[in-house]
C-alpha cells in the first residue's frame, strides 16, 4: 500500500458531495489538495475550511473543467503552488433527469461535456505533467445498468468506465487509472433524483439496497483512497452499490 503523505491531489467538482468528502479524506492522510468548483465559491470555501482543519495544505481554483482552458488552469495552479502533481480525481458530473425523447441538443452537450469530456481533457492535461501517479474517474452504476430518465448521463458514465480501462493501458507503467461506480449517493444530486422520481429515501433504499440506506459520500471517498494507495489495482472500476446490482438494478 502506497502512502499519499505529501502527494499533490486535484479533485474536480469538490465544493460538495463526493468531491468534498474525497478532498477531506485525502487531506487527512497528508495529501496537498487542490479543490475546484465552476461557480459555487461559498461551498468551495466551506470545503477549504474543512480541509484546513486537518492541517493539510490546500488551494481552491474556480474553473470550468469541461473546457481545455479550465483543465489547464487547475493543473498549472497545482504545479505553481506545490511543484508536482501525483493524483487526479475526475469527479465533476451532471445528471439531468428527462425522458430520452424530450432531451434537446443543449442538454446532451451539457451532460456529455460536464461528465465525460471534462475527465478526458483533465486526464490529458494532468498526464502530460505527471511523472508518475494515478487518475481516478468517478463513474456511476448508471453507466452499467439503465435507469429511466438518465440515458445521456448513463451513456457518459459508461464512457468513463471504458476510458478508465483505455487510459490504464496507454498510460502504464507510470500512471495507474481506476474508477468507482456508486449508485445513488446521499448528495444533492442523489436527493434530487429521488425527488423527481417521486420516491423518498427510505422507500428507495429498501427496494434498491441490501442494507436499506443510501450510499454515504464518505464511503465513496474511502474507495477512492483505496484505489489510490493499492498499487496493484489498475484499469478497474469498483462498484459501490450496497448490493443493488445483486437485486437486479434500479427500481423506482
Amino acid at each position: 500500500m502506497d502512502s499519499i503523505d505529501g502527494k499533490v491531489a486535484i479533485i474536480t467538482g469538490s465544493s460538495r458531495g463526493i468531491g468534498r468528502a474525497t478532498a477531506i479524506r485525502l487531506a487527512r492522510s497528508g495529501a496537498k489538495v487542490v479543490i475546484n468548483s465552476r461557480h459555487s465559491m461559498e461551498e468551495l470555501n466551506y470545503t477549504l475550511e474543512e480541509i484546513r482543519k486537518t492541517g493539510a495544505e490546500c488551494i481552491s481554483v474556480m474553473a470550468d473543467v469541461s473546457s481545455r482552458d479550465g483543465c489547464r488552469l487547475i493543473v498549472d495552479r497545482a504545479l505553481a503552488e506545490f511543484g508536482s502533481l501525483d493524483i487526479l480525481v475526475n469527479n465533476v458530473g451532471l445528471g439531468l433527469y428527462k425522458p430520452f425523447m424530450d432531451i434537446d441538443d443543449a442538454m446532451i452537450d451539457k451532460q456529455l461535456n460536464s461528465t465525460l469530456k471534462s475527465a478526458i481533457i483533465c486526464s490529458q492535461e494532468a498526464a502530460r505533467r505527471m511523472a508518475s501517479g494515478c487518475i481516478i474517474n468517478v463513474a456511476s452504476l448508471a453507466g452499467a445498468l439503465p435507469i429511466r430518465g438518465l440515458s445521456i448521463y448513463g451513456a457518459a458514465k459508461a464512457g468513463l468506465i471504458l476510458i478508465t480501462r483505455s487510459l490504464a493501458l496507454e498510460l502504464a507503467p507510470n500512471i495507474r487509472v481506476n474508477g468507482v461506480a456508486p449508485t445513488v449517493v446521499k448528495t444533492r444530486m442523489g436527493e434530487s433524483l429521488l425527488k423527481v422520481t417521486g420516491t423518498n429515501e427510505n422507500d428507495w433504499a429498501k427496494r434498491n439496497s441490501l442494507y436499506g440506506s443510501l450510499i454515504d459520500p464518505a464511503d465513496v471517498a474511502e474507495a477512492i483512497f483505496f484505489l489510490i494507495t493499492v498499487t496493484s489495482m489498475n484499469g478497474q472500476t469498483m462498484v459501490i452499490d450496497g448490493g443493488q446490482s445483486v437485486l437486479g438494478g434500479f427500481t423506482a
